[in-house]
């Protein structure tokens, strides 16, 4: 709860700190972008806020995984509304995968005139924030047809849940599925619902991987050739914004995209292992809280404005500390008037 806490504290801060910067401190050739920009800072900002109550734990076992929170006796919601607060937070995953790939879409089509005529202008631009709610919709749906509660799971996971948590399976909401069925004589078979909802849900992931890897090499090459073409302050921008966002991305390919893999990849190929389960907690909790960290150092308005800010900080410290060095000086100093009333005083004609 409390490193949970910590970085919602710090998410919160970093991306409206990032917020003021994008609309006061962008170039002017930043254009519509900042709205995709300023989008970003606002999911993350809402995934922080939802993470910190929802307290949702996420498990691995055997051929199943499971996510989950637990009903407290004073909880709120009723244990059906409660498994609804799951598949929302399951669903605002689903809308990261396509998040970094509308970046990526629309940096090539700003450095790509044909292509960004094409397909990011006018109101094609609404598209790079449609696809997101789209994916975030359809993750949703994908959770809540096929991997929602039932009595096979309960069964399952039954002791699992108890070990780990000291709750009866009754008391958690969770959602989750395994991926093979056991008959009787020990003989294992695919259990085709889930593999139906996993295939989609790969399908999200990779076409946002392969968006990203894909509209980033050719936002690199486009760059490389386009050096010597445009003007010095336009390309230093863009390169600026494109560095940005590949750090950006990185983040969460390696605190969102690998872990995801991991904790389906354990369950598909039946590995019990805390590892899968222990990874996915802390590096989802992480990511909207250094995933603002690339813009501050990298685009170059930002960073001179955050070194205005702390020098005006550190300024005005070292001014306090001046002033009251000063008055303790005034105050610990004798004046001379003074001690020539004393002598006077003490020494009467």
């Amino acid at each position: 709860m409390v490193y949970q806490l910590t970085c919602t504290s710090i998410s919160i801060f970093l991306n409206l700190v990032l917020l003021m910067l994008i609309w006061r401190k962008s170039p002017p050739q930043t254009g519509r972008y900042r709205w995709l920009m300023t989008f970003t800072a606002c999911f993350e900002i809402f995934w922080g806020t939802f993470d910190l109550p929802a307290e949702i734990i996420a498990h691995s076992v055997g051929c199943a995984f499971i996510t989950f929170r637990i009903n407290k006796p004073d909880s709120v919601l009723d244990p059906e509304h409660s498994s609804w607060v799951v598949l929302t937070y399951t669903a605002i995953f689903g809308a990261s995968m396509a998040m970094f790939a509308s970046h990526f879409v629309y940096r090539y089509g700003s450095i790509e005139k044909s292509f960004g005529k094409k397909f990011t202008s006018g109101w094609k631009f609404g598209l790079l924030f449609f696809f997101p709610i789209l994916y975030c919709f359809w993750w949703g749906a994908v959770v809540r047809i096929w991997f929602w509660k039932n009595p096979d799971m309960d069964e399952y996971t039954r002791d699992v849940i108890n070990r780990t948590t000291g709750q009866p399976i009754e008391n958690i909401s969770y959602i989750g599925t395994k991926f093979y069925n056991f008959v009787t004589n020990g003989t294992m078979t695919f259990n085709k619902p889930a593999w139906i909802g996993v295939t989609q849900m790969w399908f999200m992931v990779g076409t946002s991987v392969g968006c990203v890897f894909g509209f980033g090499i050719m936002c690199y090459l486009r760059l490389s050739n386009t050096l010597s073409i445009v003007s010095s302050s336009f390309n230093n921008l863009q390169k600026q914004l494109f560095y940005a966002l590949v750090l950006q991305t990185m983040i969460p390919l390696v605190l969102m995209h690998t872990p995801i893999t991991v904790f389906f990849l354990c369950p598909m190929l039946n590995i019990d292992t805390d590892f899968a389960t222990a990874l996915i907690l802390i590096t989802i909790t992480l990511y909207p809280a250094v995933d603002p960290l690339p813009s501050f150092f990298i685009i170059k308005s930002y960073r001179e404005a955050m070194l205005e800010i702390f020098r005006a900080v550190l300024c005005l410290n070292s001014g306090s500390s001046q002033v009251g060095d000063s008055v303790i000086s005034h105050h610990g100093a004798v004046p001379k008037n003074s001690v020539a009333l004393t002598k006077m005083s003490t020494n009467p004609k």
